[in-house]
């Protein structure tokens, strides 16, 4: 079975999904930032990338610290920290964990388009809160050497909305016969949105290309 996976090579490698092809529909590119403070008790990572791009690993020490899902935990212990992760990944179950508390100060690093869900909730809950971005996602100028391969796929997994569109805007045809699957619900309901269809695969099981043949 010819399965495509678009996550960005930083976060792929961090699966090694075996003989899942890789094919990132775009690049991560790092950018200057300023930390609005060192001070700050707790710091939430929104995604691989923003572990990563955050040079100030060494302002980690004696952090509460808390990451979006499984895979972004793995890749910041590889760094040498561990983290408080939900079992679902996504701001909503993360929000859960997070204490109520409003004497804490929370730093939320992500990207320049990263969703502010998690900000917006301590912000109107009165804590004490700052957000940077550290890197940006770019499109390619071209897919034409890659449509082929997606010609071919029997399966084609997203991991963000943003690989969604661009996936449709550059490279779906008719001609593409692939099962499409997203990671999230937000990433279903968005190609629900725009008239297809996709189903929701476990990214963390055992064998996610058993479960895709399985669910085909």
């Amino acid at each position: 079975m010819n399965i495509i996976d678009t996550r960005s090579n930083i976060a792929f490698s961090n699966h090694k999904k075996g003989s899942i092809k890789n094919i990132p529909l775009f690049e991560l590119k790092s950018f200057e930032y300023a930390l609005p403070s060192k001070d700050f008790t707790d710091i939430i990572f929104q995604s691989i990338p923003s572990v990563e791009f955050f040079k100030e690993k060494d302002h980690l020490i004696n952090k509460d610290i808390y990451t979006m899902g499984p895979s972004t935990k793995n890749f910041l212990l590889q760094k040498g920290f561990d983290s408080i992760c939900p079992a679902i990944p996504g701001s909503k179950e993360l929000i859960k964990l997070l204490p109520n508390l409003n004497n804490n100060k929370y730093l939320i690093v992500k990207g320049d388009d990263g969703l502010s869900d998690i900000f917006d909730y301590l912000y109107k809950n009165k804590n004490n809160v700052e957000e940077i971005s550290c890197y940006k996602r770019v499109k390619f100028k071209s897919y034409d050497d890659v449509k082929e391969s997606f010609l071919k796929a029997d399966a084609v997994i997203f991991s963000s909305t943003f690989g969604a569109q661009i996936f449709f805007e550059e490279i779906y045809s008719s001609d593409v016969k692939a099962k499409l699957f997203g990671i999230s619900n937000r990433i279903i309901n968005y190609i629900s949105d725009i008239g297809y269809e996709s189903k929701f695969i476990d990214y963390f099981a055992n064998d996610i290309a058993e479960s895709i043949k399985n669910s085909i």
